[in-house]
């Protein structure tokens, strides 16, 4: 598949972050919600962006959920150190991984990503 040559905008990152991060809190192994279930959620919430547009950027989330599990499995293993700094490494891993989010949902997303690695 390839995706639109611009990212999408904040405002449809954060709808997509919002369905996937906030209102479904499941870890990557459990059933995830039918995608075109989400992507019509996300064109209902947003008037201004492309079909394509709203598109990558449910492919972009649900690409960091699964790099959140993986970034967060190896701060439990003392990959990145230990406390603020490796707080810090994790969320810029987040960052470098999925670009366009604000720092409160890189800082939930990696929340979200510890509570799926306690299981």
């Amino acid at each position: 598949m390839v995706l639109p040559a611009s990212p999408p905008g904040p405002e449809v990152m954060s709808i997509a972050f919002d369905l996937i991060f906030r209102k479904g809190r499941s870890p990557p192994s459990c059933p995830a919600p039918d995608d075109m279930d989400l992507l019509n959620r996300i064109r209902d919430r947003v008037q201004n962006e492309s079909p394509a547009m709203c598109r990558d950027a449910l492919i972009r989330i649900q690409r960091l959920k699964h790099d959140v599990y993986d970034i967060c499995n190896a701060f439990r293993d003392g990959e990145y150190g230990s406390g603020d700094e490796a707080i810090a490494t994790a969320l810029a891993l987040l960052q470098a991984k999925c670009p366009g989010l604000s720092g409160e949902e890189y800082r939930t997303a990696f929340a979200i990503g510890m509570m799926w690695t306690a299981f």
